[in-house]
């Protein structure tokens, strides 16, 4: 018998406006930060009549949006898939059943926005994400990465640790309410 649903199911989705909204606005901090750091900074050093205070002002705000965008869009979550067994994959009452009280092993996509905006997919369990708030409340989620990041190249960076998954729940598989039964399961747990 062949299953009605995939193996994986769109759960969350932060809508497009927003990711594309913050994707842009990623780029343009970057862009401006190189304009004032390539540009304006060196022309105001090259002046007749300059002002180190000045100069200094103009490095810092260039940067600072910068910085400012990338700390607080950092933990961003666009889209969280769940892999689903095929037991479930039969009927969309047997999928919220799952989502009701799912295994710990049951498996998440996270994707979220890299530095520049481009997608970044991260696999993991339900059993090592938790509920926390961190970087004024921009993160609601976080796991474990520090067995993760000994085992991994230097060249790969460190694993995403912390994940921002915000506003109404509508987007997803119907409407959103499978990823409300996995949030509340999470949000059960306490971090061990």
């Amino acid at each position: 018998m062949k299953a009605a649903f995939p193996s994986q199911i769109l759960i969350y989705h932060a809508g497009t406006g927003r990711t594309v909204f913050l994707g842009c606005l990623k780029l343009t901090t970057i862009f401006i930060c190189g304009f004032f750091t390539l540009v304006v900074v060196p022309k105001h050093i090259l002046a007749e009549k300059k002002t180190p205070w000045v100069t200094c002002t103009i490095a810092i705000s260039g940067v600072v949006p910068m910085l400012f965008v990338a700390y607080v869009s950092g933990p961003f979550v666009t889209y969280i898939h769940l892999r689903i067994p095929n037991y479930a994959r039969n009927s969309k009452e047997m999928i919220v059943r799952f989502a009701k009280s799912p295994p710990k092993d049951t498996e998440l996509d996270f994707t979220t926005m890299n530095f520049f905006g481009k997608p970044q997919v991260v696999r993991l369990k339900i059993k090592d994400i938790h509920a926390s708030r961190l970087r004024f409340g921009m993160v609601n989620f976080i796991r474990d990465t520090t067995e993760i990041n000994k085992n991994r190249a230097w060249w790969k960076g460190k694993a995403i640790r912390q994940f921002g998954i915000h506003g109404r729940e509508t987007g997803g598989f119907l409407a959103g309410e499978v990823w409300k039964l996995i949030k509340i399961n999470i949000e059960k747990r306490k971090i061990q």
